[in-house]
């Protein structure tokens, strides 16, 4: 009697480990797609939102270079300016750079070097004003400058896109798991129902 009462209550016991292994499991797989849009949510925010507003913020800083020729290379001038493009430079460094993106910076900040060693070569000069060729020769070094940044906002944008399209087909996968997960469930309430229920026929 007591060899017969064993089993229903073995089926019960297996049935509820079941249960628990398959909750237990999509619980873990949600968990894993949701960090994953999570964490794609801060890097579109912190390496691409802001590097944006660092590449917006350069732009303005070579702009008023460019519009305040000759008074933006007198010393106090130029190194205000300067100081703010060194902080920004060093800001967007500290975000996450791809590999095409790290060239286009390195490329940017030796045309910076560039710049600043021609406007303190032109500031030096006994001249107090410099002359029509040095500020051409000046703009034309920043308009490399501007398609430097013009490279940098390109690549905000596109792995912005490729950030959205990573979070977009998590979403999907998770939401396609989800409906298998619904289905695994109903088929596994059917299938505790058989095994608690289930008595075999005696001989």
């Amino acid at each position: 009697m007591a060899k017969t009462s064993f089993f229903p209550k073995l089926r019960t016991a297996a049935a509820l480990i079941f249960v628990f292994v398959l909750i237990y499991g999509t619980n873990r797989l949600d968990n894993h797609h949701f960090e994953n849009v999570q964490h794609i949510i801060n890097t579109v925010y912190e390496d691409r939102i802001v590097a944006q507003h660092y590449i917006y913020q350069l732009n303005n800083l070579y702009r008023r270079k460019e519009e305040g020729i000759p008074g933006s290379l007198k010393e106090e001038a130029a190194r205000d300016i300067n100081r703010q493009i060194d902080n920004y430079f060093e800001l967007f460094s500290a975000t996450r750079l791809t590999n095409k993106e790290a060239r286009v910076f390195q490329l940017l900040e030796e045309k910076n070097e560039e710049l600043k060693a021609l406007e303190a070569r032109l500031a030096s000069l006994p001249d107090s004003d410099p002359g029509e060729k040095d500020i051409d020769r000046i703009k034309a070094k920043i308009d490399g400058i501007y398609e430097s940044l013009d490279g940098l906002s390109e690549i905000q944008l596109n792995e912005g896109g490729r950030l959205r399209q990573a979070a977009q087909d998590s979403l999907d996968t998770n939401s396609f798991f989800s409906q298998l997960e619904l289905v695994a469930l109903l088929f596994t309430a059917l299938l505790v129902q058989i095994i608690i229920f289930y008595v075999p026929k005696s001989n």
